[in-house]
């Protein structure tokens, strides 16, 4: 039986072990990331449009007495279940990653005076310089921070690892190669994005393949399709 490594942070990696459970594969839950509030008070000004780029950044918004003024943009579904959750019906991009959401603003609101964007320490800048270079004024409000992990994992005893952000590559690849004779072609790397997958070709993982998403549906198809 295959036998998957879930590294992401909790509540998704639960979902995933259950999902993986009933598609029959076997796994090992050991996340190398957390979370933790960051805390920085909200923005008091009002803005066009607010994005949440993930539903940790919707939980520590929410634990931070964060309030709705006009349109939400939601990156990715389970921010947008998040956001549901709390009573808002945010706008989804067709792609859960910036280029998506600059493909929608590009579309939805290419007027938008001022963002606010909600998002963890750290995360990607492409959405505030892309719509600082159109004129926009961009807030962006850091609402949390992710803390690596080091969890103890008999990695030749996995057969696939699925690494959901660049950040958890580079503990994924410093529990890899610490252990003897292990090399980047032992195993599979399932990520998120092509992004994601030039990461893991640069820590030296050679067998990369790209779900086009993170969630514990597009994870299963491609475990599936692709590595059975």
């Amino acid at each position: 039986m295959t036998c998957v490594w879930i590294t992401r942070s909790e509540p998704g990696a639960t979902r995933l072990e259950r999902a993986l459970t009933e598609a029959g594969f076997e796994s090992i839950n050991a996340p190398v990331l957390t979370t933790e509030i960051v805390k920085e008070l909200a923005p008091r000004k009002e803005f066009d449009v607010t994005v949440f780029v993930s539903e940790h950044a919707v939980k520590h918004a929410i634990e931070r007495k964060w309030s709705s003024v006009g349109p939400v943009v939601a990156v990715g579904q389970r921010t947008a279940e998040a956001l549901r959750s709390i009573g808002l019906e945010p706008v989804q991009a067709a792609q859960a990653s910036s280029e998506g959401i600059l493909e929608l603003f590009e579309q939805q609101y290419p007027h938008a005076g001022s963002v606010l964007i909600v998002a963890g320490a750290d995360g990607r800048a492409d959405l505030a310089k892309w719509l600082n270079d159109k004129g926009v004024r961009v807030c962006t409000w850091i609402t949390y921070r992710r803390i690596l992990l080091k969890p103890v994992v008999d990695v030749g005893a996995c057969d696939v690892i699925v690494a959901s952000s660049a950040e958890a590559l580079s503990r994924i690849a410093e529990l890899c190669f610490a252990h003897a004779n292990f090399i980047g072609g032992q195993l599979s790397v399932l990520v998120p994005s092509s992004r994601v997958a030039e990461v893991a070709a640069s820590f030296g993982f050679k067998n990369i393949v790209n779900s086009n998403g993170a969630d514990p549906r597009s994870v299963v198809a491609t475990l599936k399709d692709r590595l059975l």
